[in-house]
């Protein structure tokens, strides 16, 4: 079976994120396994995505016609994961229906959304209600349990200890300097610890729907690779608020979201304020300018004040 070409800006994520030696191995073998996912469940293989580091997403066409994805994740355990968050979902209309999946490795076959561009939030007010009803739909009455999953803390924590890395690189020093990088994600942590010990009722999170993991479907926004996590919806959509290009800024985010029925505006704002300094990349300047415009008009102890709960 002739298998699709690796696209060369995935093997570079690949080994970058894997290592040279980890990432070649995994890489020599990704061929092989296709075949023999594409053998088992009938496949037509089509081409293989360029996007992602961490697993390989191959175009397929089902023996009786349909458009899937076949998915080979970076591990069995993210894939079991994934699968039963996307099966989750999939009874909400929010993401993909799992097509075949195999537990023993994490490797499954999902529906392909079609026409399936990523939602990239460039349109104003629209997307903002756009993304609204995705948040709606993900958190659906009725749902049935999640698998187990990791708590909102480890991702957050996460985020920042990527965020304190990437601002200690000397390739950005300068920047970062201006930046006032060190105060800023000083701020950031005593704020997230706010969050954390004033937690809100838990819901079950993507914990990752920032716009590249989000596609146009028919009629309606979908989303994709979810890490998983249980915690406070505000992180869901503030994630979404700050990693963005424009061209609404961030406080028109937040102004467009506010009244969602899930959402609570001071925890959305903190929320955001994190995750503007936790993703800021200043070699990103469309979305960098715009996190950092944001984050220099915050008083974070007026956001503090607000967040604490009343006594």
């Amino acid at each position: 079976m002739a298998v699709p070409v690796v696209p060369e800006r995935l093997e570079r994520a690949i080994i970058f994120l894997r290592g040279e030696e980890d990432g070649r191995v995994w890489l020599d073998a990704l061929p092989d396994r296709i075949a023999s996912y594409a053998g088992r469940w009938d496949l037509r293989l089509e081409s293989i995505a360029d996007s992602g580091a961490m697993s390989c997403c191959v175009y397929s066409v089902t023996a009786d016609g349909t458009a899937a994805v076949l998915k080979i994740p970076v591990d069995q355990q993210s894939g079991t994961t994934e699968m039963a968050m996307l099966d989750r979902w999939s009874a909400s209309g929010a993401t993909p229906d799992i097509l075949n999946a195999d537990e023993d490795s994490g490797v499954f076959l999902m529906s392909r959304i079609v026409p399936g561009e990523i939602a990239w939030p460039v349109h104003g007010a629209g997307d903002s209600k756009q993304f609204g009803e995705l948040l709606s739909r993900l958190n659906a009455p009725g749902l049935p349990g999640p698998p187990e999953l990791k708590d909102l803390a480890d991702i957050a924590w996460m985020r920042i200890d990527w965020a304190r890395e990437r601002f200690a690189d000397e390739r950005y020093a300068g920047a970062m300097e201006r930046f006032g990088a060190t105060t800023h994600l000083a701020r950031a942590e005593q704020m997230l610890e706010l969050l954390l010990s004033t937690g809100t009722e838990p819901h079950v999170l993507h914990a990752d729907l920032q716009a590249k993991n989000i596609l146009q479907g028919p009629g309606s926004w979908y989303t994709i690779d979810p890490l998983g996590a249980v915690g406070d919806i505000n992180a869901e959509a503030g994630l979404w608020v700050a990693i963005q290009e424009g061209p609404v800024s961030i406080p028109d985010r937040l102004g467009e979201l506010r009244a969602h029925p899930l959402l609570d505006e001071n925890r959305l704002y903190a929320w955001t304020y994190v995750f503007a300094i936790a993703e800021y990349r200043s070699y990103l300047p469309a979305s960098g300018d715009r996190m950092e415009s944001f984050v220099k008009s915050v008083d974070p102890a007026e956001i503090m004040n607000r967040v604490q709960p009343s006594r």
